[in-house]
This record gives C-alpha cells, structure tokens and sequence, in this order.
C-alpha cells in the first residue's frame, strides 16, 4: 500500500509539473524573446535558452533613444563596419574598421542611437514637436549606433584596415583599382589602403564616432522612453479604481449582509446578473456613455476613468464582499451597538478589520480591472493621455514594422504589477474567496 500510495503521489507530482510547465511556457517564452536582440524572433529553432541575452529592448522602453540629422561640409567618421554605394549602381565598398572622411561637399547625414555627444557653439532653439535644433556650431562629435547619408555625398576619402570591392562592370569605374587585389570575378580587396572617390556614394556606417567642424545645423530628437508616462497614468487610473470601488462597495456589502429592506434578496443578484451577461445592451451602454461624456466635455480626463471602472464593478464586488461578511458572526456587530457604537463605528472598527481578506480580494480585482481595461481607455482618452493598455495596443497598429522583442518586455512590464499584488497579497485571497461560502 505504501509503495502504491508514494507512486501515485509521485505520478500526480509530475503529472502536476508538467501542466504547470505547459501552462507557464509562454510566459518563458516571451521572457526569451524579450532578451533578444530587436528583431530576432522568428528562427526555425527554438531556443529554451537565448544565445545573445541582451536588455536593450527594457532600455529601449524605458529611457529610449536619441536620433538627429546633420548637415556639414566637414566630418570624419570613424566606423567598425560602413558601406559605401554607387547611385548609379556601379560599386559596393565595404569598410572594416576604417575612417571615411567627407571635404569641401554638402552632406546630410542621418543619426540613429546617439550614446554620447558634445556640441560647441551654434544657436539653440527648440521646436513645436520637442526636438532641439542647433545651427551654426563649432564643433560636433557624436557617438551614435549608426549613421547613413540621406543624400549621396561627394569627395571622400576611405581608409581601412579591409576594404571589400565589389562592382558591376570595371568601365567607367570612379575607383581607382590600382590599391586593390583581385579575389573574384567582380571582388577586389585592398588592406590598409586609402582609395578617395570624387563622385562619392551613399554612406551606411554602423558603431561610428563622428567628428565635424563648423557644421551648419544638428537636429536632435528623442524615441521612445515614454513608459513612465504612461506607467504612471495607469497607476492613477487604477488606485483612483481601488479607492472609489472600496468607498463603495464595503457599506454597499455591510448593508445587503446586515440590514433588513425590500428587495434586499433580489436586488442584488438581479443587478448582478444584468450587467454581467447584457451582451448587445453593453454596447448600447457604451454609446450613450460616450455621448454624454462629450456633452460634459469630460472626454480626454483620465480621472473620469477610475469613477466609470468603480461604477461598473460594484455589483460583483459587492456580491463577493456580501458573502465574506455573511461568514462574520452577528454577534460582534451586536457587542458593538451595545456599547453605543453606530453603523458607521462598527463597519470601520470591527468588520473592516475582520474581513480583510475580502477587502483584499476585491481591492486585487478592482486594480487588475482598472490596470487592464482597454476599450474606454481607448475610446475616451487622447493620444498624450494614454494609459499602458492603450500604449500596448497601439504598438500593434503596424504589424509589418513592430518589434516582437521591444513588445514581449513591455508585455512583461505591463504584468508585473498585478504579478507582484497577487503575490503580495495571495494569503488574503486566498481566503476571501474560501471563507465566504461559509455560514455557521
């Protein structure tokens, strides 16, 4: 027997790790793809664990990044891997840790994840969308992730430690092939060399430290970053829920538990019953809702939020909160009206303190729907009023452009609230949905 009876608890062990392993894989797995680089996601292999862990896309969305354009006649750029190309098609230069240096010629250049910068001189002003714009400097040096010509520039000298060569047809080449070594039948290679092109290309340099003098005007912006934000609003929106619901729902509850009216049986449970399953009429609701928003001209105030969401789930909360209370003996509700305690003295010093787990249980579900709610949120608020959910969801507007790997983090970051309250508060849930089915 007890053989049979340690295998069957071992098997219902496992059996058990394994429906939780499957239910919880997706959280890994977006965990995994939240530490890759941005744009790893689809591979034909499954990686448990990810080979390139990085936090670049958690930096991303939280402090973003700076970008700019450059216009200068003068500039020096240092680059690990930068490719040159022919507008007209004619040659393709690869450059390994070399330095490509622009003379005497308009160039307009595109920067993108500036690290690190320092700018002398010039007028600064700011624009209407938040950008900075300097004209006129004396000197620039910019640490970016990569730069890239808009425009084809003229005159520019490249050298490198390897220079890959690879053209279309060797007449009427602007390249001087003399540096150069044959290794194929378009490819040439030159080690060490400076080869200058006077007809120039279109640069796309990527790890580069750019250098210029006396440019003519920088415009600096920044992406992304914005999380606190809308972290922020979220927050307001579902603290604001929390407390409006519990000012609401607690003497809303003490009342169908304890006290005597018409109506006190059914009310409730139809009330509860209507607005839970009112399907088409929920979307009427919506409409009327949305009309009269717009007549108050309280459209676009994230604090009508929390009193629309507090509105919506008192029945169920107060339902849930009505049966913890019914499982508290009368008996102290008695002991405190004899020593002269009112409805109010009794709710906040004796049932309040007793029936915290419900408190607690109602208080999770009221932030959980507050801090997810999407369709209002939505509806009502502006784009510079967003909450994360609505954050979250425009992101996905672009399916072709969006990056899985920046999404997966904020997915994560958007769960972790509501991870760590039920964490925090799992022992008085636990019980508040227990004890309230119990009656002496």
């Amino acid at each position: 027997m007890r053989r049979s009876e340690l295998g069957k608890t071992v098997a219902m062990t496992l059996l058990a790790l394994v429906v939780m392993g499957i239910i919880l894989f997706p959280v890994y797995y977006i965990f995994t793809i939240s530490l890759k680089p941005s744009g790893a996601l689809a591979t034909t292999q499954l990686e448990l664990i990810p080979r390139n862990i990085t936090l670049e896309n958690y930096r991303e969305i939280f402090f973003g990044h700076e970008e700019g354009v450059l216009k200068t006649r003068d500039f020096t750029l240092k680059t690990e891997d930068a490719v040159i190309t022919d507008p007209l098609n004619r040659f393709r230069m690869e450059v390994k840790n070399g330095k490509i240096e622009g003379k005497r010629s308009s160039a307009r250049l595109s920067l993108s994840n500036i690290k690190t910068k320092k700018i002398e001189g010039g007028t600064k002003r700011m624009k209407e969308d938040g950008s900075t714009v300097i004209v006129g400097g004396r000197y620039l040096l910019i640490k970016a992730g990569r730069i890239s010509a808009v425009l084809g520039v003229r005159n520019i000298n490249v050298s490198g430690e390897k220079i890959i060569l690879t053209v279309s047809d060797t007449k009427n080449l602007p390249v001087d092939l003399s540096k150069f070594e044959k290794t194929g039948n378009n490819t040439y290679v030159a080690r060490g060399a400076t080869v200058y092109l006077p007809q120039g290309g279109m640069i796309d340099a990527r790890n580069d430290i750019l250098e210029s003098k006396n440019f003519e005007y920088i415009v600096l912006s920044k992406v992304g970053g914005n999380v606190w934000g809308y972290m922020k609003r979220s927050l307001i929106i579902a603290s604001l829920t929390v407390l409006l619901t519990l000012l609401l729902v607690i003497p809303s509850a003490y009342s169908f538990s304890r006290l005597k009216f018409f109506g006190r049986e059914h009310t409730l449970y139809f009330y509860l019953m209507f607005t839970q399953v009112s399907g088409g009429l929920g979307i009427a609701g919506l409409v009327a809702l949305y009309g009269m928003l717009v007549k108050l001209h309280l459209t676009n105030n994230i604090y009508v939020l929390p009193v629309i969401y507090s509105a919506g789930s008192v029945p169920f909360n107060t339902w849930l909160l009505k049966g913890y209370l019914d499982s508290i003996s009368t008996d102290f509700d008695e002991a405190a009206l004899v020593d002269g305690a009112s409805y109010l003295q009794i709710i906040r010093h004796v049932l309040v303190p007793m029936a915290l787990p419900g408190i607690a249980t109602v208080a999770v579900f009221a932030f959980i729907g507050g801090w997810t709610e999407l369709i209002l949120a939505n509806l009502l608020l502006s784009e510079n009023n967003y909450p994360l959910t609505v954050w979250l969801y425009t992101m996905l507007s672009n399916l072709r452009s969006i990056s899985w790997n920046q999404f997966a983090a904020a997915a994560l970051i958007f769960a972790l609230p509501v991870f760590i309250m039920f964490l925090l508060s799992q022992n008085y849930i636990r019980s508040g949905l227990t004890l309230g089915g119990l009656k002496e």
